[in-house]
């Protein structure tokens, strides 16, 4: 049993949320210990069968692919998160309320949960591992995703976080085993030494039990890793780029090939409607609000002017796009057009300077 700690920050006050279930429970849906019988596709009712079934209700499988230079970047749909917009600090509630309103959201707000693979040609990389549907209902599909999307997790030989929150390591672990048995994880090491330190009191930090538990057949196995300062990493064009404040390790991961490049950013936003418009917003999960600000701010300056592709694990699906200036301090988002992900990018013009 893995047992999560919820915990919504309150200044320097702490409201507890216990949850405590197995991250078996958030892919018991998508696979079954039974051994299938073989498949004959010439079969038309085996044909029909290993077919999957959808309804009218339902929406298309949860991936999305696109090209970087030589390499493939597949978005992995893991779910959903309600947050309420009384999360979002930073400004007058009232001012708050007003840009939801102005972008037709309400205080209600559905953000999704995205996981992203790096197909290199010669590795396979996982970039975060979604939530657990022991948090919610609505988390937990990344296993399937990742199988509709034509891989198992057998094929992920690297796994980079971006940090430890629950909703990024649900899938790692399954009944005290890893869940991708053939990856080696990897986490910075300022994250690591903030949530794995033996001495941490679980009532201290948020997850930090649960946290635990989904690393240690990793760490058991020889397969955990931490990052150095220097942001080199095992893999051909992938730096880490330190983005604090969210979390003391938080780091972001960027992926060069060709002439392009994709920064996949973790939780440097969270709402793009509030924090594009005014970067100073910032939401009750941050740890550190003011450095969370800097790097947020930081980041937009900078995926504004040179023009890369950014993929964010709390983008609207599939989490992919690039950044406009739409102010002096303000941007807006550009998702990618469906019809060039798989033919190659253009080089973009570039902003123009003033």
């Amino acid at each position: 049993m893995i047992t999560w700690t919820l915990t919504l920050q309150r200044g320097r006050h702490f409201v507890f949320v216990a949850l405590a279930a197995s991250l078996l429970a958030g892919c018991a849906s998508f696979e079954s210990d039974k051994k299938a019988d073989p498949v004959d596709l010439n079969n038309p009712a085996d044909a029909s069968e290993a077919a999957p079934s959808f309804g009218k209700a339902d929406q298309s499988p949860g991936f999305f692919r696109m090209k970087l230079g030589d390499y493939t970047v597949t978005s992995l749909y893991d779910g959903y998160v309600e947050l309420n917009g009384k999360l979002f600090k930073g400004r007058p509630t009232a001012t708050i309320a007003n840009l939801l309103k102005q972008s037709r959201q309400t205080q209600s707000i559905y953000t999704s949960i995205n996981a992203f693979l790096l197909d290199t040609g010669k590795q396979v990389v996982l970039i975060d591992a979604g939530g657990s549907a022991a948090l919610s209902g609505s988390m937990g599909k990344l296993l399937s995703s990742l199988k509709m999307s034509g891989y198992e997790p057998e094929d992920v030989s690297v796994i980079f976080l971006t940090h430890l929150h629950p909703d990024h390591i649900g899938a790692l672990a399954q009944d005290g085993k890893m869940t991708f048995p053939n990856a080696h994880l990897y986490v910075s090491e300022a994250e690591a030494a903030h949530w794995l330190a033996p001495s941490r009191n679980s009532g201290e930090l948020p997850y930090f039990q649960g946290t635990q538990q989904a690393i240690a057949p990793y760490q058991q196995a020889s397969r955990f890793h931490t990052l150095p300062s220097s942001n080199r990493t095992p893999v051909a064009g992938v730096q880490a780029v330190n983005l604090p404040g969210h979390t003391p390790g938080h780091l972001a991961y960027r992926v060069s090939s060709g002439n392009e490049s994709l920064l996949f950013w973790g939780d440097v936003v969270h709402n793009f409607v509030l924090q594009f418009s005014d970067p100073a917003i910032y939401i009750d999960f941050d740890q550190d609000s003011k450095k969370a600000r800097i790097s947020r701010t930081k980041i937009l300056q900078d995926a504004q002017k040179s023009g890369e592709w950014i993929a964010g694990a709390h983008m609207p699906f599939p989490g992919i796009g690039q950044v406009l200036a739409a102010g002096k301090n303000s941007y807006r988002w550009l998702p990618i057009d469906y019809s060039r992900t798989l033919n190659g990018h253009p080089k973009e013009a570039q902003p123009e300077k003033k």
